[in-house]
Parts: structure tokens; sequence; C-alpha cells
């Protein structure tokens, strides 16, 4: 009879191997889909905090704004060094939350922009008593101009965090697909060792079968000596 090239472990170790295999393919896709799904969670974390810091930041650079025009104004007509010091310092504010937004990406010009209007409204308050009331007026137009600035810094932060959320959805879909193609190649993997797996072990049984059939129909002279799992040579053997 034809010989299969001999085989070690048993019919049931080899089965066990085979299983293992294919388990271990599974796993293996089924973790790397959780890594990735871990990392879009903590892209999608910090795209929030952005977000949140982005919004914040401009919310809070009008209302130091707004502050500034308060004190500076009335500090100009009552002559207040309170009031002066309170326009200081939420001049100051309005600066440090200018560069957070510049480190989260605003970009530069618009805050180099918005400091040269501060510095204008700063000259403004230099000036003698005499000149107080023109001043103040000057100041007033020169805050609406501040107002348009706080205005298009608040739509680039906004565009900014719409750009940030297009391009988290993109990955995430870019992400799923990913997932989709790779759960599918294991699947078409792992059917395919599971066949070849099948076809490969039930080989020896087939050639088990027609040597016990020849058995049956006193075909004693032909020698029997298959190959494959060592428990189907030992079966192999004791019929031989």
């Amino acid at each position: 009879m034809a010989k299969l090239q001999a085989t070690r472990g048993s019919f049931q170790q080899l089965l066990l191997f085979a299983f293992l295999l294919i388990t271990a393919l599974l796993v293996g896709v089924a973790l790397r889909s959780v890594f990735q799904y871990d990392a879009l969670m903590t892209q999608s974390r910090d795209a929030a905090a952005r977000a949140l810091t982005l919004s914040g930041a401009a919310q809070s650079l009008a209302e130091r704004s707004a502050a500034m025009e308060r004190a500076g104004r009335q500090s100009l007509v009552l002559n207040d060094a309170v009031l002066r010091k309170r326009f200081n310092d939420a001049a100051r504010d309005a600066s440090a939350t200018l560069d957070k937004l510049v480190e989260n990406d605003l970009a530069p010009a618009s805050a180099d922009t918005w400091r040269q209007q501060l510095d204008l409204i700063g000259g403004l308050m230099i000036g003698n008593a005499d000149s107080a009331l023109q001043r103040e007026s000057s100041m007033a137009m020169q805050f609406r101009d501040l107002d348009a600035l706080n205005t298009q810094i608040a739509q680039q932060a906004q565009f900014l965090i719409e750009t940030q959320n297009n391009a988290l959805a993109q990955r995430i879909e870019n992400a799923r697909k990913r997932v989709m193609r790779q759960v599918i190649a294991a699947s078409v993997l792992a059917v395919s060792l599971a066949l070849a797996f099948g076809v490969w072990l039930a080989r020896p049984f087939k050639r088990l079968q027609r040597a016990i059939v020849g058995l049956g129909e006193n075909r004693l002279d032909e020698p029997i000596d298959i190959r494959g799992p060592a428990d189907v040579r030992r079966v192999s053997q004791q019929l031989e």
C-alpha cells in the first residue's frame, strides 16, 4: 500500500495542536483589536480635553477682555490706581490665556495681532488728566476692535475643534475597516487551516479503512504500513 510520512504525536494531540493554532490566530486578532481600541480611546480623551481647553480659553479671553475694558475705562475717568491694577491683572491673564491657545495650534499671527491691539489700548492708559475723557473714548473704539479679534479667535478655535473631531472620526473609521479586514482574513485563514488539518488527518484513516477492507477480502499478502499519527500507526502495526 502507499505510504504516508510518519507523524509524531497521536491523533488527539494533533487535533489539540490544530485547535490551539487556530485559537491563537483568533486571539491574536482580538488582542490587536483591543490595543487599537485602547489607542483610539486615548486619542478620543485627548481630543476631548483639547477641545475643552480651546473652547474654555476662547471664552476666558473674551471675559478677560471685558474685564480690561471695564477697569481701563473707569480708571481713565476716575483716575483710580486700584482700577488700573485690575486692568493690568486682566491684561496679564488674557495674555496667558492667549499663550494657551497658541499652544493648542491657534495661528501665531492671530495672537500677534491681538497683542498689538492690546499694546494700543495700554498706550491709552498713559497721559495727563486733561486728556482722560478723550483717551477713554478712543479706548472704547479700540476695545471694539479687540472684540472683533476675540470673535475671530473664537471662530478659529471652533474650526480647530471641528478639524480635530473630523480627523478623529476618520481615524476611527479607518480602524474599523482595518479591524474588519483582519477579522475576515483571520476567519478565512482559520477555516482554511481547519480544512487543511481535517483533510491531512483524514488521509491515514482512509488508508486504514482500505486496509481493513483488504483484510476482510483476504488480501493478506498486501503489507499494511500506514504512516500518520502514533495511534494510527499502532493500529496499522496490529493489523499487520
